[in-house]
């Protein structure tokens, strides 16, 4: 009888251990739309990013099987991201070096990793994420990949959103000042001067 509430006891201490390094994941598909070195491509629709969350409460951003012109990267993959709450909003910022795991040709040539910049936001269920990769010269410049998965929240554009600065005024696409977001496209000013296009 002993051994059996010690054998009880060995196996409650090991599904608790199980349970508090258990990782939670948040997965989202929507359009990626691509550019390189300031050129747009065709937005890529039906991309996944998935966000899996560690025991250790840092975030792990990936961006499933990217593709951009004709180089296939695969994942593409940023670890130890905290995530700031802000309401119902929370935003995984980072700045660093991806990994790229996948044994695509592009991958194993930069080493299977590439500098990266994220900015990137969940609210209301959706992902919101601006990606910026350089890719090292592989003729003459640096290739600049700037991404932008989904759709940036009217939250996010009034500076709710942790890091973001507040608009200064907003307007269509013909000029005329508008009395916040309209569906359609819509140019955002803020008060530091600079401006972002925003679809809504």
């Amino acid at each position: 009888m002993k051994k059996f509430f010690m054998t009880l006891a060995v196996a409650a201490t090991a599904f608790m251990a199980t349970t508090a390094n258990a990782q939670t994941k948040e997965q989202f598909t929507d359009d990626l739309a691509i550019s390189l070195n300031g050129a747009p491509q065709e937005p890529v629709k039906g991309t996944t990013v998935e966000l899996e969350h560690q025991a250790d409460g840092t975030t792990t951003f990936m961006l499933k099987d990217f593709t951009f012109g004709v180089f296939a990267v695969g994942d593409v993959i940023v670890e130890g991201i905290k995530g700031v709450k802000n309401g119902d909003a929370t935003t995984y910022d980072f700045d660093g070096t991806a990994k790229l795991p996948s044994n695509t040709t592009l991958a194993e040539a930069l080493g299977h990793q590439i500098p990266l910049t994220l900015h990137s936001v969940v609210e209301g269920g959706k992902l919101y994420a601006e990606i910026s990769l350089s890719v090292p010269p592989m003729g003459e410049e640096t290739l600049k990949v700037d991404c932008v998965f989904g759709k940036k929240s009217e939250t996010a554009i009034n500076g709710v959103v942790a890091g973001k600065t507040a608009p200064a005024a907003v307007f269509n696409a013909t000029g005329a000042r508008q009395n916040g977001l309209q569906k359609g496209l819509n140019i955002v000013r803020t008060a530091d001067g600079k401006t972002v296009k925003v679809l809504k």
